[in-house]
């Protein structure tokens, strides 16, 4: 409310003020005493029609109907006494607003006021809890109840997945039911940033300043929390053919985010030298320190069972998981940030100059704990180190061995650079900087956790053959250090030649991985073969190398043998890139850019990204005939493919056509179980449009249409399968679902028109029409015909899992206005 009251409040201020202004001399601006002012004002009556998911459609924007103010500004100035004032608005009392007040005395000192609102609404959808928004959501007792009794377990389905009692349709009848009866919800984020800064000089050398903000973040979001069960198919436990129960919510996390920042700082600005330093503090206040939600098909707690249906020691704990009755999720912690930096720069000799920088931070939080989780039933495991062996009450943050993390972060900046002609055609830069995380949180070792859709008790965070890794959480450090050199040589008068080298190494503690590091090396030249063409062209060679990686089937790698974390693989890079520019009249302007990339990773392991390649073209074009004619195009492709092997996990296996131990050759993933997939994206945009001058100096045409067109496929293979048919496998995979599968293409579109035409009617006055037509569609698989509740689709292998679908589809929006600008 208040800043609704804020936003008619200046608006009703500033409009009668501009006419006012406008009304004493409207040609030649205004004069308020000794003050001269400016400004202009645009206003106009809109109208829309949106069909579809309009929250698409205004994804980060406010299109509302009816009389509004797009724009408005004035700014006085008295050059007697050097004072000033600027007052901007935008989209005053709508979601994206925007308000600044900017004043001070020219030479001496200036302060700004401003308000900024961003809206995001993310998607729309059914959400079957109550308290959305909140951290509390919650399901009748009577529906808990009601599915709970037609829980269908383990035992009485038996080695199969499909409903064997009917329990799983009147599961179905239930919550498909509550699904017609709820209202739609809209995903969304506010953020409203407010702020004050001033600045001041106390000479034309020595200023400082103070800036705060405050940025308040409130909405909704969807997050999802469940766990699964694996079925096997057939007779006995044979992993052939395996099917997965899936149990969980799609649930709406809590945004309501306070961050208040306030920095302060001084320095001396001199004509060859500077030097400043700044102080920074943050404040984040998350106001929902955790989510708890209740379990729509359980109003009891319980805990996970073996295949017949008991839990009678560590480890028996494959099936009936997710039977809470309240569950629970940490949300960001609050936390503070101090910074202080120092920077300078100096001017030496042969034109060259030096820059530094040095900031040194420290961030801390102290949330405590939320307990280990809200399914008292847990305390009833007795088996060795189970709660009811330990004597803990894992619902009571009071048994957790601390209260809290007890978090510290230090971070230490170095930047330099030095730059220089040491002779006249030839430019030079050497670049360094130095960047070191250390997490000094405390390192806290758990008794085990709540795992299995908090329905069980895990003595070991990975379970792995040999030495399990006990429960305790990762202080993560790492230091990165980058350098570059890069050499300009001017060899004549339409040819410069370039250079360039760059070292990158990373350092890490507490990861899989100790260290990488890259060596790149480069050139390019830029050819002016006359005052209108040019050709500027580049390539860039890349490796990085990879040291103490951890082997996969270990404690600290539960991973498959042979899986390399991309971000951490050794890669060799290409990449090139080229500029054309050619203007053949003054009226006629030409470009063509291309870039290729294509990055290679640990070609010599086994799962993983391996491949990803980018080629991108384009053209632009302008055509400027006359003073009244400009007509422009613009087309770009892109051209993205990426290369994924994969493995589904098996038990012991052994193949009949060799000899060799394949556990030790395969680790715990058979080849006969391994597919690639090829992912292939084309994107196409092209942008046509024109700006006519119907009447010269009076009517003006302007109108353009865009297209984006995206097209994925997909092409899944497996490697293996002559090897796998070989030893009996006549799907080409051991297990059914390891088979490689075609997919769908997914597909999206977007087509935009925009037109808008302006008369002149005064010298300060433009009245207009506007039109944009937008229209959207994605088809993709995933959401086509999903169901936003699953129970016993054999073909989806999935039960009780409820869905907000908060799915986006497609929408077509017509917006027009009728606008007015004045300016004074």
């Amino acid at each position: 409310m208040i800043r609704r009251s804020f936003g008619f409040l200046a608006a009703g201020l500033l409009l009668p003020l501009i006419f006012f202004a406008g009304a004493v001399r409207a040609e030649t601006g205004v004069q308020i005493g000794d003050a001269a002012g400016s400004g202009s004002v645009d206003v106009g009556v809109q109208q829309k029609k949106v069909s579809g998911s309009s929250e698409k459609f205004e994804e980060y924007r406010d299109v509302k109907n009816g009389f509004l103010v797009n724009d408005a500004s004035i700014r006085l100035e008295n050059d007697k006494s050097r004072f000033f004032i600027d007052v901007k608005i935008k989209n005053p009392v709508q979601e994206n607003e925007f308000y600044s007040l900017t004043g001070g005395m020219h030479g001496l000192y200036k302060f700004n006021i401003f308000f900024d609102s961003i809206p995001h609404n993310f998607s729309n959808g059914v959400l079957l809890f109550n308290g959305a928004g909140t951290n509390r959501l919650t399901i009748p007792d009577n529906v808990q109840n009601s599915l709970e009794s037609v829980e269908q377990t383990r035992v009485e389905r038996g080695n199969v997945i499909t409903d064997t009692n009917g329990e799983d349709a009147l599961a179905q009848a239930i919550v498909r039911g509550l699904y017609a009866e709820a209202d739609p919800l809209t995903f969304r984020l506010k953020r409203e940033k407010a702020g004050f800064g001033f600045d001041y000089n106390f000479t034309d050398d020595i200023k400082a300043f103070a800036k705060v903000t405050n940025e308040k973040r409130t909405g909704a979001r969807v997050i999802t929390a469940g766990t699964y069960e694996r079925f096997a198919q057939g007779a006995g436990l044979a992993h052939t053919a395996d099917l997965f129960v899936v149990s969980g919510a799609d649930l709406a996390e809590p945004i309501d985010y306070r961050t208040t920042t306030v920095s302060v700082g001084a320095g001396i600005y001199k004509k060859s030298w500077l030097a400043d330093i700044e102080y920074g503090f943050t404040n984040f206040d998350n106001h929902n320190a955790a989510l708890i939600w209740d379990n729509p098909f359980r109003i009891t707690d319980n805990t996970a069972t073996n295949a017949a249906g008991a839990a009678a020691a560590a480890g028996d704990n494959g099936f009936g998981r997710g039977r809470f009755a309240r569950g629970q999720l940490s949300l960001a912690p609050d936390s503070k940030g101090h910074d202080f930096t120092v920077s300078g720069a100096v001017d030496l000799p042969l034109h060259s100059k030096f820059s530094g920088s040095v900031s040194y931070g420290w961030i801390t939080q102290d949330s405590p704990f939320v307990p280990y989780t809200l399914n008292s039933d847990i305390n009833n495991l007795t088996f060795a180190g189970a709660p009811g062996a330990l004597g803990i009450d894992v619902t009571n943050p009071a048994s957790l061995p601390q209260g809290s993390l007890n978090g510290k972060v230090k971070t230490l900046v170095q930047s330099y650079s030095l730059t220089g002609k040491p002779i006249q055609p030839v430019k030079v830069a050497l670049k360094y900087r130095y960047y070191d995380y250390k997490n000094e949180s405390d390192e806290i070792t758990f008794p085990g956790y709540a795992g299995f859709g908090e329905s069980y008790w895990r003595l070991f965070k990975n379970d792995v053959t040999g030495p399990d890794a006990p429960v305790v959480n990762e202080p993560l450090s790492y230091t990165r250090q980058t350098a570059d050199l890069s050499v300009d040589y001017h060899a004549a008068k339409p040819l410069t030649v370039m250079f360039e080298a760059g070292w990158e190494g990373w350092d890490r503690e507490k990861l899989r991985i100790d260290s990488t590091t890259e060596y790149s090396v480069g050139g390019g030249f830029l050819y002016k073969a006359a005052k209108n063409a040019s050709l500027k062209a580049g390539y860039k060679y890349a490796k990085r190398d990879v040291d103490g990686y951890k082997p996969g089937n270990t404690a600290a790698n539960p991973e498959a043998v042979g899986l390399v974390n991309y971000d951490w693989a050794e890669r060799e890079r290409h990449k090139a890139n080229a500029r054309f520019q050619y203007d053949p009249f003054e009226s006629l302007s030409l470009g063509l850019s291309g870039q290729y990339l294509n990055d290679k990773f640990a070609e010599g392991s086994r799962f993983g990204l391996k491949k990803a390649e980018n080629v991108t073209g384009g053209l632009d074009a302008t055509y400027n005939p006359s003073e009244r004619l400009t007509l422009f195009l613009n087309y770009t492709r892109e051209d993205r493919k990426s290369n994924m092997r994969s493995g589904a996990k098996d038990d012991a296996f052994d193949l009949a056509s060799t000899t060799d131990n394949e556990a030790v050759l395969f680790g715990n993933f058979n080849p006969a179980n391994e597919w690639n997939s090829e992912i292939r994206e084309k994107t196409d945009t092209v942008g046509i449009g024109a700006a006519v001058q119907l009447v010269p100096g009076k009517l003006t045409l302007n109108a353009n249409y865009n297209l984006s067109y995206s097209k994925m496929d997909f092409d899944n293979s497996n490697p293996n399968r002559d090897l796998a048919i070989a030893n009996g496998f006549a799907q080409g995979a051991k297990l059914a679902n390891a088979v490689a599968q075609p997919w769908p293409s997914v597909v999206n579109r977007l087509h935009e028109i925009k037109g808008n035409l302006a008369y002149n009617w005064f010298a300060n006055l433009t009245v207009g029409v506007s039109y944009l037509f937008e229209w959207y569609k994605l088809d993709d698989f995933a959401w086509d015909n999903l169901n936003p509740y699953m129970a016993g689709l054999s073909a989806e292998n999935t039960t009780r899992f409820v869905f907000a679908d908060a799915t986006y589809k497609q929408f077509e929006a017509h917006v027009g206005q009728v606008y007015m600008v004045y300016k004074f």
